[in-house]
């Protein structure tokens, strides 16, 4: 089992990375979260959503939930 100190760190550093995300977001119209950025269509609702996704899955099967 992860101790108390690694699971705070692990928190704090993802609340800081979600932080920079989000300011990196800020003031995006929602053609601008939509807009393809790369030839397969890719654009950042899908970025935003993978990240999400992807921290689910790991502090699940990390901290057991």
């Amino acid at each position: 089992m992860i101790n108390e100190l690694a699971k705070d760190n692990l928190h704090g550093r993802l609340r800081q990375d979600r932080q920079a995300l989000l300011w990196k977001l800020d003031g995006l119209s929602e053609y601008g979260f939509r807009r393809p950025l790369t030839a397969t269509g890719t654009n950042l609702l899908s970025q935003v959503k993978h990240v999400a996704s992807v921290e689910a899955r790991y502090l699940g099967e990390a901290f057991d939930l």
